[in-house]
Formats: structure tokens, sequence, C-alpha cells
């Protein structure tokens, strides 16, 4: 999900008055602040001096000409690969659930727009476009109605377009919904979607058809939270069923029903499991030790379980207590190791896998790393992140993802972005619409391109997605798709 869950210091007024949780949640956040200044930071912390918060940017938001130069040298001398023939970018995190894709683009928009080839009104919502097969689809709310649309990436047809009613409703002044991205399946040609009030509906990919749709919140009587459902469903198609699996947070913990895998052609429940709550977060399913493992970051922290039957290994807390958090980034895996952040407050936590299927803690840290919405990003060992607007001065980071080392830091007007990372660049859409481009490495952040000015309506929360060198953006008033080819038209 690449939801935000809204939880900056700033006073936010609730829209019909403050609920009683929210006054425990300040309570509790109180108490925290002074436990931390009486203990530190947690054990196996970076011993890295922050210094935070920042007051100026480390670096001018321009492109850096002699990194430009070097940067198309390179490239020039890259040879293609045929990989990113298969990176369709069908889901949330894109498709190897990392943000990083073997598609390439070329960052030559400088400190001008790159060039605009469609564009379409939309409502409200923080659900992210998704991509496959000379398709867009993207959710998105006009009063009292979810909206699922498919436009052609190239030339924005509306090729279909589902409605669905809602009644979610956001307390504070942020959006009423949708938060879920769409999940797209190419084998079965069908799309997943999560409405704001909880329903999961399967649509056909070529005509937008309802093959099936279930109100699951209303099944498991899940009580509204303070947002609208953000978490996004994942697509587990290696599970040892023909077709697949759903696994969904759920949230029902009364019923036993935190985590819920559902038959993707039918809908019908496969297995419940966990009295958790719900997060913000996508699900994970990987392989680690020749044996596979999902993880699912929900309310109270990190929840094992086998995939395949439900049945849960271990939980690990970690989680906000400020007032209004929710565990809204999606948890990573880099070979035994998993990653999961949330802020602010507790930050970064890093799990390392036994072959017995236990766990350990191989470093934490609350400063490093706090990101409250904004994805990570993976690439060769190293995690791009965006950190909160409190401590983490609301700038990107580059960490080791082995040891929570600090590489650089970038202080920009990107603030608290989102992005991906298109084969060796870093794709970044700025909180307040600015898009930058950044060459991805380790040794230090390298500006390639940084728009003058914000071609997005900020605030953007929503992920961007590509599609064979077309980058689509959205916001809370229109999709916009940029050609990012390079390629002459």
């Amino acid at each position: 999900m690449k939801s935000p869950a809204p939880t900056s210091f700033r006073a936010l007024q609730p829209r019909n008055g403050i609920r009683q949780n929210y006054l425990w949640r300040l309570l509790t956040l109180c108490l925290s602040v002074l436990l931390a200044s009486l203990i530190g930071c947690s054990e196996k912390s970076s011993s890295v001096d922050l210094e935070l918060p920042l007051v100026e940017p480390t670096l001018a938001d321009t492109p850096d000409a002699g990194a430009i130069a070097e940067y198309q040298q390179r490239a020039a001398d890259a040879l293609p690969s045929d990989a990113a023939a298969t990176q369709a970018w069908t889901s949330l995190l894109g498709p190897n659930r990392n943000g990083w894709t073997a598609q390439s683009i070329s960052p030559s928009w400088g400190d001008a727009m790159p060039a605009l080839l469609w564009e379409t009104p939309v409502g409200t919502g923080y659900g992210s476009p998704v991509a496959f097969g000379g398709k867009v689809i993207f959710n998105h709310r006009v009063d009292d109605t979810d909206i699922v649309e498919c436009h052609g990436a190239v030339d924005g047809e509306l090729l279909w377009k589902s409605e669905f009613p809602t009644t979610a409703t956001c307390e504070y002044e942020y959006s009423d919904g949708p938060y879920s991205t769409p999940v797209i399946d190419p084998a079965s040609a069908r799309v997943f979607n999560v409405t704001g009030d909880g329903s999961m509906v399967c649509l056909e990919l070529e005509s937008g058809n309802i093959l099936w749709q279930r109100d699951l919140n209303k099944e498991y009587s899940v009580a509204p939270e303070l947002f609208p459902v953000g978490g996004s469903p994942y697509l587990d198609v290696s599970a040892s069923r023909p077709g697949g699996q759903l696994i969904f947070n759920l949230g029902a913990a009364d019923r036993g029903a935190g985590v819920i895998s559902l038959d993707p052609t039918t809908g019908e429940t496969i297995w419940e499991s966990g009295r958790c709550g719900v997060g913000y977060c996508t699900p994970l399913v990987t392989t680690i030790h020749d044996q596979r493992f999902l993880f699912i970051f929900m309310d109270q922290g990190i929840l094992c379980l086998d995939p395949d039957s439900g049945t849960i290994d271990w939980e690990e807390t970690h989680f906000s207590r400020a007032p209004m958090s929710y565990n809204a980034v999606s948890p990573m895996c880099i070979d035994d190791k998993i990653l999961a952040v949330t802020g602010p407050g507790p930050g970064a936590i890093c799990l390392q896998i036994k072959p017995d299927r236990s766990h350990e803690v191989v470093w934490k840290n609350r400063r490093v790393i706090d990101c409250q919405y904004n994805a990570l990003m993976l690439r060769d060992g190293y995690v791009y992140a965006f950190t909160a607007a409190g401590q983490g001065g609301a700038e990107l980071r580059c960490v080791e993802f082995a040891t929570g080392d600090l590489q650089w830091r970038y202080h920009s007007l990107l603030r608290r972005g989102q992005g991906l990372i298109a084969n060796d660049v870093i794709v970044l859409l700025g909180e307040s619409g600015h898009l930058a481009a950044l060459e991805c490495t380790p040794e230090q952040p390298k500006v390639l391109a940084f728009t003058k000015e914000p071609l997005m309506a900020g605030s953007c929360y929503c992920s961007p997605a590509l599609d064979n060198g077309i980058l689509i953006l959205k916001d809370e008033s229109r999709v916009a798709a940029f050609d990012v080819s390079g390629v002459a038209k």
C-alpha cells in the first residue's frame, strides 16, 4: 500500500470530535518520548551522529552537469537488458516488489518537464497507478463513488471504468479514499481492487466487468479506523494451489482473521489467521532457506506465517506510539533478512531468518530511516528511503540493508517524496510535485534532473509507475503520463 498514514506532530482537527483512542495515543506518545530520552537508541544502532533535524538543504535542487555527462557516457556503453521486457508494473512496488525495475529511462528533462503524453482528471485518493500490456489502471473517488479506470498507456484513451458506492471517511483533513493500489494478474487477465470501505473486487482486465465482489469489512465486522482501508492485496502466484492466492491484512482480530487468503478465481476464503489489527502495508511472500515465508507488517509489528496454511511462526513488536500512527511502509527482503520501517519513533528494524523459521534482530535504529508512508526502494544491497518530517528531517537517504549504516543523505525540496528505481536511476516525485532523477549509487547523491517547478499538485502521496518508457504520476486532481524513454518521437 502505498497509502499514507499521516502521523505528523502538527495539530490535526477531527471533523466530528476527538476519539478517545486518540487521547490515549497522545498520552502514550508523551511517555514514549520521555522513555526514549532516558535510554537513547536501541541495541545495535548505527554509530553515525545524524545531527537532526537539518535546517538547510545539503545539496542544490539542480542537475549536476558533471554527473549527467558521466551517466550519459555509461548509458551509451551499456548493453540492453532482456529482463526489461518482463518488468511490467502490475502492483504497488513494481515487478520485483522492491521498487526496482530493469526498465531503463532517460533522465534528460534537466530542470524542465518531460514531454507530457496525456492527462486525465481524477477525484480523491492515494492509490497508485499500475500498468500492463499497454494499459494503465488506477482508482479514485468522486463524491460517494469509488472508481477504477483503465486507460491506454500511450494515448490515454479511456478503455473502461467500474464504479462502486462507498461510505469511507477520514476524520481529518486527508482524503476519504481510496488508499489501496490495484493489482493486475496478467495470467488470468484480472484486476483486484480494494475500496475505501473494505470491499474486495475482481474485475476483468479487458472490460472492467465485475467477476466477483466481497464486502470483507462488513462480513467480518471490521470496525472503521481513523483512515479508510489502506492495505493492498498481494497476489501469491507461487502458492501450492492452482491460480495462486490473494493475501490481505484484513485486521479482523476478534474473528481470528487478521490475515486472510482468498481464491483469486472465485473469491472464496482459503484460510484465516491471526488476532492482529490492520496495517496499511502490502504483504510479502518470499523464499528463504528453500522455505516459503509470508510477512505482514500489521498494526503492532511484523507477523511471520506459512503462506500455504496461514500457520503463524512468530511476531516481532514494532510500531509507532504517536497519535494517529499506522504501520504503512511495506516490508522488504534481501537474502535471509527482512527490513521493516515505521515512523515517527521506532524507525527501522532488520531481522535475520533462521533455517528453523525463527528469527533474531540484526540491527535496529530509530533515526537512520523512519518513513511514515513512503515506500522503500532497494538495489544491490542498499535501501533508498525518505525520512519523516520530524526527527528525520524529510530527506532521502541511502542505507546499507544488512548493517543499517548510513551512506548518504539528500535534503531537498522533494521532502517526503515517492519514487522508483528504473535500472540505475532513482525517479522521485516530491511531496509538492517536483520531479527529480538521481543516479542510483551508494557513493553520493548525484542529481541528473530536477524540475524547477512542480508538475503535479501537492500533496503527492501516490507512488509512480513505469511502463516501457512512460512514467505515470497521480495526485488528487489528475493522472499524467510522461515520456521518459529518451527515444525521438
